[in-house]
């Protein structure tokens, strides 16, 4: 099964699928070189994260968007990326309104080079639904450092 399928299959709504699918399509047809090449996560986030842009018109995208209206973004403790806290949360890329409120999709992205389990950005994206009211997670996971860019894992997660 491919990438492509396995987020038509995991999607809630077909038609975000097909856009998320196609921004990413994009980004391993038109920037093979940070994959090839093992940029930084940020790097590829960033490049995706215009992509994405391109295909939710009126919506806001941000990378490592900290914010819920004027308060830091949180999910329970243990759930998040900051040691200090445990608590507070910088999703890779997200589709919204700035300000409170009209959170849409949330991504967590991976390189294949990263050693740590998949399981945390699942439940990071679980708590992101259930917790600060995004509609769609999507979780990716890329493959970098071979000739030709890839995806060896992508779905969407939702709250359970």
């Amino acid at each position: 099964m491919t990438w492509q399928n396995d987020l038509r299959r995991t999607a809630r709504d077909p038609d975000l699928a097909a856009k998320v699918i196609e921004a990413v399509a994009l980004l391993l047809a038109r920037d093979p070189y940070l994959f090839v090449h093992r940029v930084g996560e940020r790097a590829i986030s960033h490049r995706l994260a215009i992509y994405v842009e391109a295909q939710f018109p009126g919506w806001d995208v941000d990378c490592e968007y900290d914010r819920d209206g004027d308060a830091r973004k949180m999910i329970p403790d243990g759930s998040g990326n900051d040691d200090d806290e445990g608590s507070a949360v910088l999703p890779d890329i997200i589709v919204h309104h700035r300000g409170p409120g009209g959170n849409h999709v949330v991504f967590e992205l991976k390189k294949s080079t990263n050693r740590e389990p998949d399981d945390r950005d699942l439940t990071k994206l679980r708590a992101y639904g259930r917790h600060l009211g995004y509609d769609h997670g999507v979780f990716i996971r890329f493959v970098v450092g071979h000739p030709t860019p890839d995806v060896s894992r992508a779905e969407f997660v939702y709250p359970e």
